[in-house]
């Protein structure tokens, strides 16, 4: 599963980058996107964290999370 969130955010990065004209991009460096593209940037950093996260859970138990 892992992999799965490192190809999503790779895509991220490829698809804030092309927006510029390059090959990657990072998700703190959206300046020269629109208002629009600035927020499904965010939007979707967003549910890849959330997602990350509760797959831990999911791993680990929610006791073991709760301890951390």
């Amino acid at each position: 599963m892992t992999n799965d969130y490192a190809t999503a955010w790779d895509a991220l990065a490829s698809a804030i980058g092309a927006a510029k004209g390059m090959s990657t991009g990072n998700v703190t460096s959206v300046e020269h996107m629109t208002v629009d593209q600035q927020l499904k940037v965010a939007e979707v950093a967003a549910l890849l964290s959330i997602s990350q996260e509760l797959s831990q859970i999911h791993h680990d138990g929610i006791a073991e999370h709760r301890a951390r």
